[in-house]
Order: C-alpha cells, then sequence, then structure tokens
C-alpha cells in the first residue's frame, strides 16, 4: 500500500500523490519509532526536547511510558528525585491512514541508562503503590474543592470584545428578519 511520507495517510493501490499534502506516496514508511516532523515552532521545540537528552544515557532503556507528557514528566522528576538520571522521548505508536481513518498516535517514554533500570523499576513500582493508597474518596475532593473555592478571590468579569459587539449582531439579526418578513409577505 502506498503512504504519503508527511502525514503518514494510507492510499488504494493505484495512487501517486498525497490528497492532502500534494507530495508522491512512497511504498514504505520510515522506522515507527521515529516521530514525524513537527508542524509548528512550538512542537518542533517539544519534539527537539523530548529526543536530544536521551543520547547522554548510556544504552537507554525505557521504563515507563504514558499517552500524556505530564504523566512522563512526574515520572522522570520523580527518577532524577531518586538519583538516577532519566530522559523523554515521544515514539509514534500508531500511524494515521486515510482509508482505514485512524489518527496518529504517540506515547512519550521515560528512558533510563540500562544500568539504572532495576532501580528505576523499583521507584516506578513505589511511586504507582504510593499514588494508589493516596487516593481520595469523593467527600474529600468535594471538601477539598469548597476549601479552594473559599481560599480564591472572586475575580471580576473582564471586558470582553465580543460583549462589546454583541449588540451590533443583535441589530444585523432584527434587520435580517425584518427583510424577511417583508420579502415573505
Amino acid at each position: 500500500m502506498p503512504w504519503c511520507p508527511k502525514c503518514k495517510a494510507e492510499y488504494r493501490e493505484g495512487f501517486t500523490e498525497c490528497a492532502a499534502c500534494h507530495v508522491p506516496l512512497v511504498d514504505t514508511l520510515p522506522d515507527e519509532t521515529q516521530a514525524e516532523p513537527p508542524e509548528n515552532a512550538f512542537d518542533a521545540m517539544q519534539a527537539k526536547e523530548l529526543t536530544d537528552n536521551t543520547a547522554q544515557l548510556e544504552n537507554p532503556i525505557a521504563v515507563f511510558s504514558a499517552p500524556a507528557r505530564i504523566d512522563a514528566e512526574m515520572m522522570r522528576d520523580v527518577l532524577r528525585d531518586s538519583g538516577i538520571p532519566a530522559e523523554m522521548r515521544r515514539v509514534l505508536t500508531q500511524h494515521s491512514g486515510a482509508v482505514t481513518g485512524r489518527r496518529a498516535r504517540y506515547v512519550v517514554e521515560v528512558m533510563v541508562a540500562a544500568a539504572d533500570t532495576a532501580r528505576a523499576r523499583a521507584v516506578i513500582d513505589e511511586t504507582r503503590q504510593a499514588l494508589e493508597s493516596e487516593q481520595m474518596d469523593e467527600e474529600e475532593l468535594a471538601r477539598l474543592a469548597e476549601e479552594q473555592a473559599v481560599e480564591m478571590p472572586e475575580q471580576p468579569m473582564e471586558d470582553n470584545t465580543s460583549f462589546k459587539m454583541l449588540p451590533v449582531v443583535a441589530a444585523v439579526i432584527v434587520v435580517a428578519l425584518v427583510l424577511l418578513w417583508l420579502v415573505v409577505r
């Protein structure tokens, strides 16, 4: 099956160019662990941050993976606080496909040096157990939310441009309805 090298969309046989990207299709895609090029500067910065540092580890091994970057960052920070050098990388787990209708999916892996794998897994297990034992019931969560609401001062509503335009939009709608009524009559 032909694939678009840019958006990773899958095509039926006979197609030679991507309908969305207008680039020639290829027979196979590059290695699945390689992330696709970022679309904007912010994504480029994050992708660079997630791949550059793993080269500093000797024989890096993935010890934790998460679909959300914040979870991986939390575990990386826990490992670093425990004295284990850890880095993150983004890994493509599913390509997008025009035929299949799938969207590209990524996970973020936390990497450690091969020598630190056993210690890292022990720290991760301890952290997971601590988080599971600290889960709060609904009453505790409601109490905390209520305390936070009391502590936060009420903020005044800021002047918003959309509210300034509301009378103009209402006037245009009224004029359109009057014209429609006159035409129908």
